[in-house]
This record gives structure tokens, sequence and C-alpha cells, in this order.
């Protein structure tokens, strides 16, 4: 068959749409995970070694390329606050706890049933906005690589332009490219496409060392249990239960229907529990699963747990070998590539979240992004907006009905 690499691992095969969408997550996953390691000194080993074992686990529980990616809310607290990995490590061990005994109760369950599906496309489409937006950062505002160098500019026809705008105009057209036409795996073209312009525009490279970093197990001191409460997860707690469980099962079944049957609240609260175990006993990265990664994975081609054995076995790789010069690597990464895809995932994940069947139910869509986007906003404000306008309509419709009787 065209397009089939020569290599199978049982029923599954490995395509160029496989490779492609294995590496589509990484506008998600790079940027923060960098800045983590940077700002924060959290283990670059144990952080990648952790998000690739992760990945392959996860792909072949689940039966398909399920996504993981840090703690989105959590990881940016974390960064703007520059606080401590043993901080970090205390949140992470409490998210897996909360995680846990909501599986082991099921009582996700009940959290589930209650959270409609109005509340879900509302958050599906809320992250879609804020991934167009990230993304527009990115190729605009940020430094022009990963590593933090300034911002660079091209001299074209007596203007200044912006090389991230150039960069992020052609990765974007290139994605769409390789997509529309599938010569080659098209995210994996322009992650690579991006390393190279790295090297060849950027200020000289990394400069790497074999080896991974030195890893150890530890237990965070116990006063960082309630900083990292407060500050860290209950921040965390409605986003993950909204975008990480809820939107994550219902994206997994609207895109693979009966082949999303493992895909369950409790399944999926007990797995990210066991990846934010690791993190918080080794000093990883937090993580859980997204409906937006598992948009980026399958709008870019991949449909089995190969494309995400893929990207598990080049982390543990680029773990093992570069970890201790994890950050160097990253840094030849011109931000604008990640936009690119980030901006790709962001308008895939708005068309999902307007998947609809009524007004009142694109009203509250667009109450929770609405919400989410404004100064005071975030993902769990506006799914608890978004709850209570769904919820007031039912009653009032309940009511009516009961007053015509």
């Amino acid at each position: 068959m065209p397009g089939t690499v020569r290599s199978r691992i049982g029923p599954y095969t490995l395509t160029r749409r496989e490779v492609s969408g294995a590496f589509a997550d990484l506008g998600v996953l790079i940027p923060l995970e960098a800045a983590l390691i940077a700002v924060n000194g959290i283990n670059p080993t144990s952080t990648l070694l952790g998000v690739g074992i992760a990945y392959i686990v996860a792909g072949w529980y689940f039966r398909l390329p399920m996504p993981v990616q840090p703690l989105k809310a959590f990881s940016a607290i974390a960064i703007a606050q520059a606080v401590t990995p043993s901080v970090i490590a205390a949140g992470a061990l409490l998210m897996s706890l909360v995680m846990f005994l909501l599986a082991a109760t099921r009582g996700v369950e009940y959290l589930t049933r209650a959270i409609s599906l109005p509340v879900v496309r509302g958050v599906q489409f809320a992250l879609g906005l804020v991934l167009i937006r990230n993304a527009v950062g990115m190729v605009l505002f940020k430094p022009f690589l990963v590593g933090g160098e300034v911002q660079r500019y091209l001299y074209i026809s007596g203007l200044d332009v912006s090389a991230g705008l150039l960069v992020g105009i052609g990765s974007l057209a290139f994605l769409l490219l390789f997509l529309w036409r599938p010569w080659l795996p098209g995210a994996a073209v322009v992650a690579v496409g991006g390393i190279l312009v790295g090297l060849l525009i950027g200020d000289g490279g990394a400069h790497l060392a074999l080896g991974p970093a030195p890893m150890a197990m530890a237990w965070p001191p116990l006063a960082d249990f309630s900083t990292a409460l407060v500050m860290l997860v209950i921040p965390q707690l409605p986003l993950t239960l909204t975008n990480s469980v809820v939107a994550t099962v219902d994206t997994a079944r609207t895109y693979f229907g009966p082949g999303a049957a493992r895909v369950t609240p409790v399944r999926t609260s007990l797995s990210i529990a066991a990846g934010n175990l690791w993190a918080g006993l080794v000093g990883g990265l937090p993580m859980c699963h997204g409906s937006g990664g598992l948009t980026a994975h399958y709008r870019t081609g991949a449909r089995t747990p190969v494309a995400t054995t893929l990207i598990g076995l080049l982390l543990i790789g680029v773990a093992l070998l570069f970890g201790l010069s994890a950050l160097e690597v990253r840094g030849l990464m011109p931000y604008a590539v990640l936009g690119a895809l980030l901006m790709y995932v962001g308008a895939q994940h708005l068309l999902l979240g307007l998947k609809v069947s009524s007004l009142p139910h694109l009203a509250v869509v667009g109450l929770v992004g609405l919400v989410v986007l404004m100064p005071f906003g975030n993902m769990a404000v506006g799914a608890g907006a978004g709850l209570a306008a769904y919820w007031l309509a039912w009653w009032v419709a309940r009511l009516r009905a009961v007053s015509t009787r």
C-alpha cells in the first residue's frame, strides 16, 4: 500500500500520516516544558523521560493517539511565580491524589454528568481561542528562538519585517500543504524545518552535552504542600475536570466513535493520577491529557498509538542522550514554528466547539469563550459561568413547561 512503512506493530501500521500526527502537539509541550526547566529548574531528564513513557503507555492503554500535556494553569502560575521544584512536585502529588480519589470513588462520573455537553463544547471553543491568541503571541512578540534570542527583523524593500512573522506564515503554509497533499508528514517537516532555520540564522546553535541529567526520588517538605494546594492545585482542578477529563472523553468519542470505548472518565482520571505521581516523586513535568492535544494529533494524521509511540521514543531518547543539554536542544526551535502548529490546532478546536445542536447551546459556548478571554477570566471561571447559564436556562424551561400544563 502506498505510504505504508515497512513495519507493523500488531494490527497497527506506521504511515506518513502517523509520523506527521506524532509531532503535532509540540506547540503546547515544548514552550511550557522549556520554561519550567529554565525558570523553575525542574529536572530535564525526569521531565522528558516521564512524558515519553506516559505517551507510550497511554497510547497503548487507550488504543488511540492519547496526548500528554503539561497542566496548563498549574504550569503558567508556577512559571509566573518562579516557584521551586519542590513546590511543583508537591502540587503534582496533590493532583495525583485528588484524581485518584475521584476515580476510585467514581466521583468523577457524577461530576461528568453534571457538566453538560454545551459547557464541554464551550471549554473546547475557549481553548481554541486561547491557543490562537497564544499562537499569535509566539509569532509576533516572543523572542525569535525558544532559547531566548531577541526577535529578529529582516530588511525587505525598505521595511523591517519580523523574521518570526515570515517563519510563522511559511510554517503554516507548509503544514497546510502537506495536510492537503500528504507527500511528507507535515508537522514533522515543519518541526525539523524550524530547527534548521534556528541553526541557519540563530546565534550559533546549541552546546550539546551527552548523557542524562542526574535523577533522584525525593519527598517535598510538608510546608510546600500547603503552598502548592492554594497556588497551583485549586486553580488547575476545574480545568483538569472540564478539559482533561470531560472534554477529552467527548473529543475521543467524536473522532474515534466505538474505537474510544476505553476512554472513560475513570480511566482518564487514573491515567492523570499515575502521570503526576511520577512527576511528584521524581521531579518531572506535572501532566494531563487534553482535548486540544487529541485534536492536534488527529487532525495532522494520527489514528493509532503508533504515533504516540514515536513521539514517546523520541522524548525518551532525548532525555537519556541530551538530558544535560535539553534546554539548548529546544532553544533551536523558532517560536513562530510552534505558533504555526498551535494556530492550526486552535482553529480545529474552534470548529469542534461549535458542534452543538441549538442556538441556546451555541449561546452557552459563546459565553464560555467570552468569559475566558476577559481580563479576569480563565477556563475555570468560563466553565462555571457556562454551567450556571445552562442550568438556569434548564430550570426556566422546566418551570415554563410545568406552568403550561
